[in-house]
């Protein structure tokens, strides 16, 4: 299992190195130029469906040092070290004549969130992979739609099993979804997305999420940084409609030409662990981390 995680590490990561490198070659047209016909795009540099910033089972790359104020997970301690990787990457975008922020894009999803718990070596207590593809509509710049799968392998630590006895528990949730994003003013955005699929073995059943971020203007180092604040919360029919809520508040650092992102913040959150193993147990956290969007 330890190989498994270990080769879906490697896996996201190398997703991860492949879409940071943005070299061009002499003679090719610039990354961000329409590729094939004049409405098309392969391989988009930008985003165009707003990430769900707050969202820990967002496909991301992070370093999260975590306080456990409260968990229902036995024989774990109050530290852990959250590790993520992965990221969303555009596969081809059709847009409107001249404005190519509105239209159609295909992007796949990809990400490891695993969690480490410092006061037992650093063993891993638990880890989640997940892939997904969806469809985005943009009809206006301040309004987008997107339709597509997800796939999540729960997995609990190797280390953890041992030592605690606890055996895997059958929990692969794949779903549908469809998600709506709404800029309701310059600079703040409500997202929501209903799923509908099966976790336990046997169950189909629903996943409801909503939140709402907040971004500045870039006013800070040399204004090339801003701050934000996001909120997210999700809730399981599975879990009996048992919430969990998650936030950060931190800068935002945006670099190269593609829509890269730094950001250093903390993070709260409170209800259902991220961790699908542990999915019927609840737990309060803060924790301090970087993050890093392609």
């Amino acid at each position: 299992m330890r190989r498994s995680a270990l080769r879906f590490s490697f896996a996201a990561a190398l997703l991860s190195a492949s879409v940071l490198v943005d070299a061009q070659t002499p003679g090719e047209p610039p990354a961000d130029a329409p590729l094939g016909n004049a409405n098309g795009q392969w391989f988009p540099a930008n985003d165009f469906y707003p990430r769900y910033i707050a969202d820990p089972l967002r496909p991301q790359n992070a370093l999260t040092l975590q306080y456990l104020i409260d968990t229902e997970i036995p024989d774990t301690t109050e530290g852990r070290l959250g590790v993520r990787l992965g990221g969303a990457f555009g596969i081809y975008r059709w847009y409107r004549e001249g404005n190519p922020d509105l239209g159609w894009q295909l992007t796949f999803e990809g990400g490891f969130a695993g969690q480490f718990d410092l006061g037992y070596s650093w063993d891993n207590t638990g880890w989640d992979g997940f892939y997904g593809l969806y469809l985005a509509w943009k009809p206006k710049p301040t309004l987008g739609f997107r339709l597509g799968m997800q796939h999540n392998s729960t997995h609990v630590g190797d280390e953890y099993l041992f030592r605690v006895g606890r055996p895997r528990v059958h929990y692969t949730r794949e779903e549908g979804a469809l998600g709506v994003s709404w800029s309701f003013r310059p600079r703040w955005t409500l997202h929501s997305e209903l799923g509908v699929g099966n976790g336990h073995a046997g169950s189909v059943t629903v996943r409801v999420q909503a939140g709402v971020q907040y971004l500045s203007e870039q006013r800070f180092w040399k204004q090339r940084a801003s701050w934000y604040a996001a909120a997210d919360a999700r809730t399981y029919e599975e879990s009996d409609w048992r919430p969990r809520f998650t936030s950060q508040v931190g800068y935002w650092i945006p670099v190269g030409q593609r829509s890269a992102v730094h950001r250093f913040a903390v993070e709260f959150g409170t209800g259902r662990t991220v961790m699908g193993q542990f999915n019927e147990l609840d737990e309060t956290w803060i924790g301090i981390g970087w993050f890093y969007d392609f």
